[in-house]
């Protein structure tokens, strides 16, 4: 399994990787902190799994833009979107896309387990 976390935070972009690494310890971790840059990394190294923030500071980017660019270069990729805060359009959104799970942070690990355990899509 491929996945790929994206969050422009570094200490929340670490614990995502210590999390997935973890939960899923065979799984190849790739770590991008550069959202513009993330359908480039998907694109050489493949994406199973996107983990990914909602909202980039200081970027035209957002969660859902970035999920739709992973679509288009994975579309069987599973997207988990970690939030910071509650949002209930951000929510509602990616359920339209089909993301795989919507936790907000902290989140419990048990909720991204279950949510690596049962994706949309099974690896190939």
């Amino acid at each position: 399994m491929n996945v790929l976390c994206v969050d422009q935070d570094r200490t929340k972009l670490r614990q995502m990787k210590r999390d997935a690494k973890e939960i899923v310890p065979d799984a190849r971790i790739t770590v991008c902190r550069d959202p513009c840059k993330a359908e480039t990394v998907a694109k050489a190294k493949g994406c199973d799994v996107l983990l990914t923030n909602t909202v980039f500071d200081g970027s035209n980017w957002d969660g859902m833009i970035l999920a739709r660019k992973i679509q288009s270069v994975c579309p069987r990729a599973n997207i988990i979107f970690i939030a910071d805060r509650a949002d209930t359009t951000a929510a509602y959104d990616a359920w339209q896309i089909g993301a795989s799970a919507f936790l907000l942070r902290p989140y419990e690990k048990q909720r991204l387990a279950k949510a690596l355990a049962n994706p949309r899509f099974a690896s190939e």
